[in-house]
């Protein structure tokens, strides 16, 4: 049996999806909390601890995939790595240390791996219209299927670890009205001519990334687990006024919630809310397939051939 796995390395964390090539079924799948994106943005460099640590979490991830008996293994970079001044230094470390080649995409190429991935989730391949949103550390990807086209793919540099330190000083305190404010008028300013106004009534509005994994995991903390995937936007409210009132020590006290996500929850839970508003939606529909996902389907093809 074929078997092929593919390492994404983001802003926030670094995963691996290791998938059966004969009928892309999912072996198996694991993720690591590495946060390479720098406080000070691109033009910061990668710390020699946050580039020692990736490059680790990227050979252990590979280790797992080959003891899935992964013959193919890719690793991607997103975000954080292309817009960084230490891509090119990060790159020759990835590939000296595992011998694998670090493949750094475009913003528009992640959203259309973003969007073959949530095609490539059992979970949706009935539904024929699909809005989805991929939000990472530090960025947000919107894509529009019809179908297996992908119509639609815009990549924003509006991720919550760039936003966290970008208007919340870091994340440490509580989030006024004010603050929360500057965070939705930068994002409307930047998404209202791109999303569909009232999209939520013509198509599935699906959710992928860190932090709608978190809302699920909360609401499981609080025994009100998703039904069929399903995160409605009233918890996702209150999740984030009652993440906004407190400061970090009191976000990590919070049911369900990751430790080392704690700090940026208020500016991605900000976001939903304004991308729920944008489009009408009363729930996002959570997927865990993403761009390494929409990876391996572009590399087995031919569903990947709309790419």
């Amino acid at each position: 049996m074929s078997v092929i796995a593919v390492v994404d390395v983001g802003s926030n964390s670094i995963k691996v999806a290791v998938v059966a090539a004969a009928d892309r079924r999912e072996l198996g799948r694991k993720s690591e909390p590495v946060r390479l994106q720098p406080e000070g943005g691109p033009a910061e460099p990668f710390s020699p601890e946050a580039r020692a640590e990736a490059v680790a979490a990227i050979g252990r991830l590979l280790a797992c995939a080959r003891s899935l008996d992964a013959t193919r293994c890719c690793v991607l970079a997103t975000s954080a790595v292309r817009e960084s001044v230490s891509r090119q230094e990060f790159a020759r470390e990835v590939e000296t240390a595992t011998g694998v080649p670090l493949t750094i995409v475009s913003g528009e190429v992640e959203a259309r791996l973003a969007a073959a991935g949530v095609r490539a989730d059992p979970a949706y391949q009935a539904y024929a219209d699909i809005l989805s949103f991929d939000l990472g550390g530090g960025s947000l990807e919107v894509s529009v299927l019809r179908g297996q086209r992908c119509v639609l793919a815009r990549s924003f540099p509006l991720g919550s670890v760039r936003l966290t330190h970008g208007f919340l000083r870091g994340g440490d305190g509580p989030v006024d009205e004010l603050d929360q404010l500057s965070i939705r008028t930068h994002l409307l300013a930047s998404l209202q001519t791109v999303v569909p106004a009232g999209a939520a009534e013509k198509f599935l509005v699906v959710g992928a990334g860190g932090v709608f994994a978190a809302v699920a995991l909360h609401l499981e903390a609080l025994g009100e687990a998703p039904v069929g995937g399903r995160l409605p936007l009233l918890r996702i409210r209150e999740l984030r006024d009652r993440m906004c009132a407190t400061d970090l020590a009191g976000r990590r006290a919070i049911p369900g919630i990751p430790a080392d996500r704690a700090d940026i929850m208020p500016a991605a839970l900000i976001t939903l809310c304004v991308l729920a508003d944008l489009t009408g939606a009363e729930a996002f529909h959570l997927s865990h397939y993403g761009v390494r996902h929409g990876m391996i389907e572009l590399l087995l093809g031919p569903s990947g051939e709309h790419l």
